[in-house]
């Protein structure tokens, strides 16, 4: 079902035959036999498919029709030795193929857990395979979802579905309603097969497993049959050359010797043995041990190499789709700077910063890792007091140290979210300052203009609580905002040269990111791509396929895009 979060509860408690306290037994059974009629052929059936594959070649049949010729002239010697050739070849490219397509299956076998579900209102443990739609699952920290569900009940759910959006942060999730046509990212009432439960608790309808959930179509995607390459298509064309030609001459040959009067069988045995010595025998063998070793180098450098002719499209390649973080970036977030309200960089806003990722005990994240890493600061005479963790409705996260029997609460976070707490802010001097309108105003243009460069920022705030040293989250009020932290993932040493010479060669880079516009807009602008025409992820749900294959070649950079899109856009492509 499409779209399911759009629905409400009772609707699809009706539609798929089920209530609050689960499927019978009974139903279960059915709509698990329902679902392994659905699945893909076995194991060894699939393997010997792929074996056959590797003979559909015109040359490899016209060294099959070689091999009976041979035989039946005789020369079985000469048979023997094509008949092997013919069977390394097919063996070689069997078994390159079957490794590669291994990683297929990792990704179509994520979960191999056990899920919790509700049958005749008791609770009960299966093997995630078996989980159908209408089965009400129980999901707690540290499980991994086994279907595409709605969310019924929820207390403090947070999901890592870095899996299928690339963020990093936890997604927060909670029952109720969501916008029609929500972007992935943004459905909060349901949660999706083979992300995570970091912490929190819920009740959720499985409405999609296996293949119908969004990781499954990805999956299903990478096994669909691909068009011939260009390659294959080439070796095709020349295979039936080879034919004709063979076809040809063998029967010109035949007509000649019998117009010359020569004796009716022997003259076929000449035509016949004309076409085995015209067979390329050893040719399918030289591709493929040719393309294997290439395939062997690639996996030396971490390319997964699914179909040996693809090798060849390599040299074909015109534009490069590639991801941003951790392909044109290092993937390692770093602290910038740390400025004050006047811009300038302040060791104060660092140090409270890195006192608050130093102490803070909540999700691991690689903001808190890159504030710690950015400090060297000695913290033996600071004590941890309190905390509030981070949820992600407040995006703060405040704790309480202590020095020299003072206590301050120290605040960071999303900048409007700290924003929305602070009344005072402090300057370079270390002069307090009242946040009016004109203050305000300022600090949104800083933090716009650091948008802009392609910065992630955060904003660090305080206050001293020595009156009343422990916390809650009532206490994140008449703050004092000290300042911004400014973090980056720059480009790798070396990639404006790489791209240089991947246009030199006629090849264009296209940028395809689930990181923020700005972001995105930024990177392309450092490494020389076009970035006056981004298409977003919001772009792409209201475009039509047509559209959109008009508007792709003139863009360099697709950011906030969720992994069915970035398909979408290299078939556009």
């Amino acid at each position: 079902m499409q779209s399911f979060w759009t629905h409400t509860s009772e609707e699809l408690l009706q539609t798929l035959n089920t209530s609050v306290n689960g499927l019978t037994q009974q139903a279960a059974y059915q709509k698990q036999q329902q679902q392994s009629k659905l699945k893909v052929q076995k194991p060894w059936i699939k393997d010997l498919l792929l074996l056959l594959s590797q003979y559909k070649n015109p040359l490899i049949l016209l060294l099959v029709f070689a091999v009976i010729l041979s035989t039946v002239l005789g020369e079985y010697s000469e048979s023997l030795i094509i008949l092997i050739v013919l069977l390394l070849t097919g063996i070689l490219g069997f078994y390159q193929e079957r490794n590669a397509g291994k990683a297929v299956e990792q990704l179509r076998q994520l979960v191999h857990n056990k899920a919790a579900v509700k049958r005749d209102g008791v609770e009960k443990e299966i093997p995630v395979d078996e989980v159908v739609p209408g089965d009400i699952v129980l999901l707690n920290a540290g499980d991994i979802i086994p279907a595409d569900a709605y969310i019924l009940e929820a207390n403090d759910l947070h999901i890592n579905e870095s899996v299928l959006t690339g963020e990093s942060f936890p997604a927060e999730k909670f029952e109720g309603e969501c916008k029609v046509n929500a972007p992935l990212s943004a459905v909060t009432n349901a949660v999706f097969k083979g992300t995570s439960v970091i912490n929190g608790t819920a009740t959720v309808l499985a409405v999609n497993t296996g293949d119908e959930t969004i990781i499954g179509k990805i999956g299903f995607s990478l096994q669909k049959e691909q068009n011939p390459t260009a390659f294959e298509k080439g070796i095709n064309k020349f295979g039936y050359l080879l034919m004709y030609l063979t076809i040809i001459i063998s029967v010109a040959i035949l007509i000649i010797n019998l117009a010359l009067g020569k004796p009716l069988f022997d003259s076929i045995l000449f035509a016949l043995a004309l076409a085995v010595g015209l067979a390329p025998e050893l040719l399918p063998a030289i591709v493929t041990i040719t393309l294997s070793a290439g395939a062997k180098r690639m996996a030396g450098k971490k390319v997964i190499v699914k179909k040996l002719s693809a090798i060849q499209n390599l040299g074909e390649i015109d534009i490069l789709c590639s991801d941003k973080t951790g392909t044109i970036t290092e993937g390692i977030v770093k602290v910038n700077t740390a400025v004050d309200i006047d811009g300038k960089q302040n060791d104060k806003v660092l140090l409270y910063a890195f006192l608050n990722a130093y102490f803070q005990t909540g999700f691991f994240n690689p903001i808190d890792e890159a504030i710690k890493n950015a400090s060297t600061t000695i913290i033996q005479s600071y004590k941890k007091l309190d905390e509030v963790p981070y949820d992600f409705i407040r995006k703060r996260l405040s704790i309480v140290v202590t020095e020299n029997d003072k206590h301050i609460m120290i605040t960071k976070g999303a900048v409007d979210n700290v924003l929305a707490v602070c009344t005072k802010a402090e300057n370079t001097n270390n002069k307090t300052l009242v946040i009016d309108e004109a203050l305000n105003t300022l600090l949104q243009i800083q933090y716009k203009k650091f948008c802009e460069q392609g910065f992630k920022t955060i904003a660090v705030c305080y206050k001293d609580v020595s009156s009343d040293p422990v916390i809650n989250k009532d206490d994140e009020t008449q703050m004092i905002f000290l300042g911004f932290l400014v973090l980056s993932d720059s480009p790798k040493k070396g990639i404006i040269a790489s791209i240089n010479r991947l246009k030199e060669t006629g090849i264009a880079l296209k940028i395809i990111t689930g990181d923020n516009r700005l972001v995105a807009n930024h990177l392309a602008l450092q490494i020389g791509l076009n970035a006056e025409n981004v298409i977003s992820g919001k772009d792409l749900e209201t475009m039509t396929d047509d559209a959109l294959r008009m508007n792709v070649r003139q863009a360099d950079v697709f950011a906030e895009v969720v992994p069915e899109q970035k398909e979408r856009i290299v078939k556009a492509f």
